[in-house]
């Protein structure tokens, strides 16, 4: 009977660490496997933490200065945009966020789309930090230009926000169950360190020598089970939060020919 519940433990402990690994709530595992990248760091870099901040979206002003034209911006084209606000997983769906271009682009017609010229993308999803050591979302469209003050749609993905890569538009705070998992043992670490050095001590000194092996083993049998409990409870932690400040560069690629207005 004491074997099987000991097996019992050992496979709940074991199954434990697997669903932790392979749980995610979010798009993590989609990512993995459409673009088949290996390894946390690659998939999901950390983003800058800032404090998150309660600005709301100014309203764009409609200029009077239209030409009343119609120009084309090619499919493919990449746009470096500026966020004129801060971007945080507290930005609820449905949040209007603008940004300006921070260089001027050409039409296939020949006219100038200057710098500074404002475009307007819609937080279609977002999230806080999830357990499992699973980082926050937010998943951002960028699909309007205000040339001359007049509005036209776009379609675009977004691929970098802070020159991290981005997928399916989705910029994602840093999944921590490992980082989160090694943290926790470190009062096993502290503990061995302890009762190591004091085990050294002891065996230098006469009589009490031949009991100097008594506190290293109590120090590995407090360390073993610390790492054995340890992505345990990794699972019931979270991962990093997403806080781009004001002024963070974006990257946007249109996804086809784009009319534009002005």
């Amino acid at each position: 009977m004491k074997k099987f519940l000991t097996l019992m433990i050992i496979m709940y402990f074991l199954n434990s660490i697997t669903y932790a690994i392979e749980f995610d709530t979010s798009i993590d595992t989609q990512i993995r496997k459409t673009h088949k990248i290996e390894g946390e760091d690659d998939i999901l870099p950390a983003l800058p933490n800032a404090a998150p901040s309660k600005i709301t979206e100014t309203p764009i002003k409609v200029s009077t200065n239209a030409t009343g034209k119609t120009y084309t911006l090619k499919n493919g084209t990449k746009i470096i945009l500026v966020s004129k606000r801060p971007i945080t997983n507290n930005l609820q769906r449905g949040t209007k966020v603008t940004f300006t271009n921070q260089n001027s682009l050409t039409t296939k017609e020949g006219a100038i789309i200057p710098s500074g010229t404002l475009f307007r993308g819609t937080v279609t999803n977002s999230h806080s930090p999830q357990l499992t050591g699973n980082g926050a979302l937010v998943e951002i469209n960028i699909n309007e230009i205000f040339y001359n003050g007049v509005q036209s749609e776009i379609k675009t993905t977004l691929n970098n926000a802070n020159y991290k890569k981005i997928f399916f538009n989705d910029i994602k705070g840093q999944r921590k169950y490992w980082k989160n998992t090694s943290k926790l043992t470190t009062p096993g670490k502290k503990v061995f360190k302890a009762t190591k050095n004091a085990s050294l001590t002891m065996a230098s000194i006469p009589v009490i020598n031949i009991i100097s092996f008594i506190p290293i083993t109590g120090g590995s049998i407090f360390y073993t089970l610390n790492a054995v409990v340890s992505p345990v409870i990794a699972i019931f932690s979270k991962g990093g939060n997403i806080s781009l400040p004001t002024g963070t560069n974006f990257e946007i690629k249109l996804k086809c020919n784009s009319k534009i207005n002005g």
